[in-house]
């Protein structure tokens, strides 16, 4: 019973409150939506703070008002052009038929100099003579029209990579050197034993050497010569045994101490023919490379030393017996080695 004064005393102090609130709420009506306020910007905060900020252009400020316009202009035009129009033309085989003058070295670098008295002399490279397109000779016989306008090297040929020759010739030697951007090529021509060759490609050369030589069986001037068709010892640093060659031929007797003959081989080793000849005791006196598989200097249409030009995809094919290909794609065409990664590992997994 102590304890309903105390009751009836905090319901009037209730009562009190409530009605002083309810008349300031009269006087201020605004007060709820204050408070309601207060919180929503609280809350706003809050949100704000746990979204990423988004990086606005100031010069832009009504961007997302307003449409964005296509470009006109020729950069945007070239970055969205079609790729067939972007992309350049794929790089092939080319294969350069040349006639090679003597003391023209097959290098890509001139260093290679010759003592002349006191004073050296910088010899010209293959490279150098065929780039400067002086005795470029065109299939179409529009070679001197094509040499007014300025055409350069890379638009005759196509050429985009390194230039190779095909099997070196010294610098004494003259004759027909094949050039090519083809790696591939290269070795399928000078290696004898490479898998992708079908048939040995044949290198024919004249020569004129020392000596009164002939092939006749019962003759005593055909020992030394005749020692070549089986093949002679050129020495190991150079190759050891060569093989026979693929045909000797007794041409001529400029005098009672030279003979001209010519001699096909299907090796490709370094100064295969003056060391076969060296090796019977004679010498080389000239040296000149008449053909190279079924491609011979003829097919320069009687252009003379120093002239080139580029051969047909169908030459390539029926005189060395290469097809034309795209080079980005001849890793692709390679064939996988014995000794290569993958095949090394699977190997490894088989013992496991």
């Amino acid at each position: 019973m102590k304890r309903l004064p105390l009751l009836l005393l905090i319901l009037h102090q209730w009562n009190t409150s409530t009605e002083a609130f309810v008349n300031q709420l009269q006087l201020q009506p605004n007060l709820l939506d204050g408070h309601h306020n207060k919180h929503h910007y609280n809350s706003v905060q809050k949100y704000q703070r746990t979204k990423p900020l988004e990086a606005k252009d100031p010069r832009n400020s009504n961007s997302d008002n307003k449409k964005t316009k296509p470009r006109s202009d020729d950069n945007y035009k070239q970055k969205n052009a079609p790729k067939s129009e972007s992309q350049p033309q794929q790089e092939k085989t080319v294969v350069i038929l040349y006639y090679k003058p003597k003391d023209v070295i097959t290098s890509h670098s001139n260093k290679d100099s010759v003592s002349s008295t006191s004073n050296e002399l910088e010899r010209r490279t293959v490279y150098e003579d065929i780039m400067s397109m002086n005795g470029y000779t065109s299939p179409t016989n529009n070679t001197s029209a094509l040499l007014e306008t300025g055409t350069s090297f890379g638009e005759v040929t196509g050429i985009k990579s390194k230039l190779h020759a095909i099997g070196r010739l010294d610098a004494e030697t003259t004759g027909l050197l094949l050039l090519t951007n083809d790696g591939g090529l290269v070795h399928h021509v000078t290696n004898p034993t490479a898998s992708s060759t079908h048939e040995k490609v044949v290198k024919t050369y004249d020569a004129l050497i020392m000596g009164y030589h002939t092939l006749g069986i019962q003759e005593e001037t055909s020992k030394q010569l005749r020692l070549i068709l089986e093949g002679v010892d050129i020495g190991t640093k150079y190759g050891g045994m060569t093989l026979p060659p693929v045909d000797l031929q007794v041409l001529d007797h400029p005098s009672p101490k030279s003979t001209l003959v010519r001699i096909a081989i299907s090796e490709g080793k370094n100064r295969q023919v003056r060391r076969m000849f060296h090796a019977i005791n004679s010498g080389v006196m000239r040296l000149h490379r008449r053909q190279v598989g079924d491609i011979d200097l003829n097919m320069l249409n009687g252009g003379g030393e120093g002239s080139w030009r580029v051969l047909t995809k169908n030459e390539v094919l029926d005189g060395l017996g290469w097809k034309v290909r795209r080079l980005d794609q001849a890793l692709d065409q390679r064939p996988s080695k014995k000794g290569d990664g993958a095949s090394t590992q699977n190997r490894r997994r088989s013992r496991r």
